[in-house]
């Protein structure tokens, strides 16, 4: 369903969408969604899931979308999929993850509207 970005395109994805990715580093890297930011990892740890995120959000995808989106990049590139979660924290980590999507969405309609961007 989704195509992991090579080096090349998310390089150009970076620049396509310079602000709004300057502007959504930060939240990515506060979610942190395995914690390799916290633990020293570098600021553009998570850019291949940032590029694609803009991406969604650019195409107006639902919160349900975006969710799909970050359950998948989660198993499919950092293997930390529901599966990988022990049962007594499984509502905890979907919890997380559909309100970070929400949380999002919010985000970007707010911020579309601050910059005179909506269509």
């Amino acid at each position: 369903m989704w195509v992991h970005p090579s080096n090349t395109q998310i390089k150009m994805l970076k620049k396509k969408f310079n602000k709004l990715y300057t502007q959504l580093l930060p939240i990515i890297n506060t979610w942190d969604p395995i914690g390799l930011v916290g633990g020293g990892a570098p600021d553009d740890e998570y850019d291949c899931i940032t590029v694609q995120l803009i991406t969604l959000l650019e195409q107006g995808k639902s919160q349900n979308d975006i969710y799909e989106f970050v359950i998948h990049e989660l198993d499919d590139h950092f293997s930390m999929g529901i599966d990988s979660i022990p049962n007594d924290y499984r509502e905890q980590f979907i919890k997380k993850h559909k309100e970070f999507s929400s949380d999002l969405i919010d985000w970007y309609i707010s911020y579309k509207g601050n910059t005179g961007e909506i269509d």
